[in-house]
C-alpha cells in the first residue's frame, strides 16, 4: 500500500512550454487550474509542440497566474515581451508566429480539453525515486533535467521508484487515491515520446536516450510490474483522471497519498 507525500505540483499553463511550481493548486474543470489552459497551435489544426519542433524549447516563457500575463523571451536571451493572454492575443499571436515562423495561435480552454488525452487523462503523477533510479544510467542528466524532459504535474515522494504504477490496474479498471481534498482514479501508464530525449532548453535530441531508459527500467523493474505487458518498457508516469464533482477542491504540498481502492470505468474510445 501506497504511503507517500505530494512533494512537488507543476502545471503548464501553455501546453509544451515552461512549467510554474505552485504550493498548492485548485481544481479547475477536469485538470489543475490554468494547467494546459492554453495552447500553440497551426494553421492545419495541429498543435506546435516537442513532439513537432525543438523550438519549443528555445522559448522561454513566464507567468503571472492571478493577473493572467506571461512574458516570452528567447531562452538565455534578457529581452522580454510581456502580454495579458486574453486582451492582448493579437499582439500574442503575432509574436509566436514571428518566433516560430509559421502562422499560429493561441487557443484556451478552461475545461480539459488540450490535454493530450482529455477523456481519459487530466494530469500525471510519478514518484521523485522513480526519476532518481535513471540518474546512474545517465551520466550528466540531473533531477531537474528529468523533471523537464517528463513534465509530470505531481510528484511523491516517500515511495520505491515505480511505485506509483500500483496507482493504475487493467485497462476498464483504475485505482482510486485521494490528495488533500482531491480524489483522482488512477488509469494507465503513461507511453512517452520523442519529447523526453529533447534537452529541455535547446530541443536538441539526446539519440541514446530512450536505449538509456529503457535498461535502465529492465534493470530496476519491481517485481510483479506490468509494464512489460505493455510490449515495451519505454514508459513513465501515470495516467491520472481527476472525475466530475472535484471543482474548487485544493492539493498541497506535504499532502498525504490514500489509497481508496479499485473502481470500474468506461474509457472513452
Amino acid at each position: 500500500m501506497l504511503n507517500g507525500t505530494l512533494s512537488r505540483i507543476r502545471i503548464y499553463p501553455i501546453k509544451s512550454l515552461d512549467p510554474v511550481d505552485l504550493t498548492r493548486a485548485r481544481v479547475g474543470s477536469r485538470s489543475l487550474l490554468y494547467d494546459r489552459s492554453m495552447a500553440i497551435v497551426a494553421d492545419d489544426g495541429r498543435y506546435v509542440n516537442g513532439k513537432r519542433t525543438g523550438r519549443v524549447n528555445q522559448l522561454q516563457a513566464d507567468y503571472d497566474l492571478d493577473n493572467k500575463r506571461v512574458w516570452f523571451s528567447r531562452r538565455g536571451q534578457p529581452e522580454r515581451h510581456g502580454f495579458h493572454w486574453h486582451e492582448d492575443q493579437i499582439a500574442v499571436e503575432q509574436y509566436l508566429s514571428d518566433f516560430f515562423e509559421m502562422n499560429v495561435r493561441l487557443a484556451y480552454s478552461d475545461r480539459g480539453e488540450l490535454m493530450d488525452m482529455p477523456d481519459a487523462s487530466s494530469v500525471t503523477v510519478l514518484s521523485s525515486a522513480s526519476l532518481e533510479s535513471f540518474l546512474p544510467d545517465m551520466p550528466g542528466k540531473t533531477l531537474e533535467d528529468l523533471r523537464l524532459r517528463f513534465r509530470a504535474n505531481l510528484e511523491i515522494e516517500g515511495i520505491p521508484a515505480f511505485g506509483e504504477e500500483e496507482l493504475c490496474s487493467e485497462p476498464g479498471s483504475g485505482v482510486r487515491f485521494q490528495i488533500g481534498e482531491v480524489e483522482m482514479i488512477g488509469i494507465s501508464p503513461r507511453a512517452r515520446c520523442n519529447v523526453p530525449p529533447r534537452d529541455p532548453f535547446t530541443g536538441e535530441t539526446d539519440k541514446s536516450f530512450i536505449k538509456s531508459m529503457i535498461q535502465s527500467r529492465a534493470a530496476t523493474l519491481p517485481a510483479g510490474s506490468r509494464i512489460p505487458e505493455y510490449g515495451s518498457l519505454y514508459y513513465l508516469t501515470v495516467n491520472v483522471l481527476i472525475p466530475d464533482g472535484q471543482e474548487t477542491k485544493s492539493l498541497s504540498v506535504g499532502d498525504r497519498v490514500r489509497v481508496l481502492g479499485p473502481v470500474q470505468f468506461e474509457q472513452a474510445g
